[in-house]
């Protein structure tokens, strides 16, 4: 347990850099091309070598991911009741918006960071961020669109994937990662040797661009109702993952483990460019993603102790 802890203060400390750095010496002009490149080329190139050096078999554990989903579900449904009749939030897509600040994390600069450093490239992380990235935030853009248009025809669903899912790298790196693990493509020495080179480059990075990005600003939205979605996220989304995998009879250690602290991350950033795309919930976005990356600081030290 001691061991897993001190494991991760490294990650919280270059994320505290980070934001010194912004503080500091950084040039914030330069946080966009930093971003970009983790984003678009560091941890795309993490995830499709994690990928393909997997087996199928070994990648898609249904019953695990069906308890992903389903205390995902209900985490965000309670959310969304709890907003609707203590926070008197009426409009829907407003509510999706805060389901989806409850449950949606951040896979990418945390996620891959914590798992890979304390349990390597496992391929529950990979199949976790796969269905996270499908599921939660597909799954809510769709629920948005419908709800604003009361009926979507095949194209206008189509363009929606098309415009969360299909464009975005972190997606298509795994999935190119998979292809190449199920056809068992042996890629020429070059470009395995350039993805060597770029995919260690992703967790330091990543942390490093996560705190530098942490900015605090006034909001309208109520402190009490922040909390609630907070701890929604970092509490109970996890209680109830752990509780779904009891109650499905999934007894995979493993899997158990990766996706109990998965889904114990903070809010991740993404969720504020959904927000902001459909003028959504946009500042209470940016300062969940924010505050819940502050706290995760004790929560996820507390997942790690209790899980490892």
């Amino acid at each position: 347990m001691t061991e897993s802890l001190l494991a991760i203060i490294p990650l919280f400390s270059l994320i505290g850099l980070g934001y010194l750095a912004r503080r500091t010496i950084l040039d914030v002009t330069m946080l966009p091309a930093l971003n970009l490149f983790v984003y678009y080329f560091a941890v795309p190139a993490l995830l499709f070598n994690a990928a393909r050096r997997q087996t199928l078999d070994n990648l898609f554990n249904w019953p695990a991911l069906t308890a992903f989903v389903l205390g995902s579900l209900v985490t965000a449904l309670v959310a969304v009741v709890g907003s609707r009749y203590f926070f008197k939030c009426q409009s829907a897509p407003e509510l999706v918006m805060r389901g989806l600040n409850s449950v949606f994390a951040n896979y990418a600069y945390m996620g891959i960071p914590l798992t890979f450093s304390l349990l390597g490239e496992s391929a529950a992380t990979i199949s976790i961020i796969l269905a996270g990235n499908l599921l939660v935030i597909g799954g809510a853009q769709l629920s948005i669109e419908a709800l604003r248009q009361h009926s979507m025809s095949l194209r206008q669903i189509w363009t929606t994937l098309d415009r969360s899912l299909l464009r975005s790298p972190i997606f298509l790196s795994t999935v190119l990662g998979l292809l190449a693990s199920g056809f068992n493509l042996d890629l020429p020495k070059v470009l395995n040797t350039s993805l060597d080179m770029l995919a260690p480059a992703a967790i330091p990075v990543a942390l490093f661009c996560l705190g530098a990005s942490l900015q605090f600003r006034q909001i309208q939205t109520s402190r009490a109702e922040l909390s609630w979605l907070i701890a929604m996220k970092l509490i109970v989304h996890p209680a109830l993952t752990c509780l779904a995998f009891y109650l499905l009879g999934v007894t995979d250690p493993a899997w158990l483990i990766v996706t109990v602290l998965l889904t114990a991350l903070p809010t991740g950033a993404l969720v504020h460019v959904v927000a902001m795309r459909y003028q959504l919930f946009e500042q209470a976005s940016s300062q969940i993603v924010v505050f819940s990356t502050l706290i995760s600081i004790l929560s996820v030290s507390f997942w790690v102790s209790l899980m490892l």
